[in-house]
């Protein structure tokens, strides 16, 4: 059996990744430049998103109590949010907003649920 709060653990986790990623990485990179190039490979942010979104579906699939509005919501919206992030920077966007912005609901939403035990 899938313990849920373990699924909104690694959902927090994953979502924090994306956070530390874009809006700390380039900062450190500055005086790291190997981390530049770490910082600013497209293959990182598509794994990062991937993983953070598999999250959410998986708890969404798994635990009848992520069905509910209270995680859907603002789950569904944070999604929304990484998806554009991106494909923000094609576009000529910057997708630091939507990615941190993505990054906060989806988390919130998980530690909502985790502490909620809804």
């Amino acid at each position: 059996m899938i313990d849920a709060a373990r699924v909104d653990k690694a959902a927090i986790g994953f979502s924090f990744i994306c956070i530390v990623h874009c809006a700390i990485l380039p900062v450190i990179a500055v005086g790291l430049p190997l981390l530049g190039q770490f910082a600013e490979a497209e293959w990182i942010h598509w794994l990062f998103t991937s993983l953070a979104i598999g999250a959410a579906i998986f708890a969404v699939i798994t635990a009848k109590t992520a069905r509910s509005a209270s995680f859907v919501v603002p789950a569904s919206a944070g999604i929304l949010a990484l998806i554009f992030a991106l494909v923000a920077e094609p576009l000529g966007l910057d997708e630091t907003i939507p990615t941190v912005a993505g990054a906060m609901l989806l988390a919130g939403a998980h530690f909502y649920r985790l502490f909620t035990n809804h």
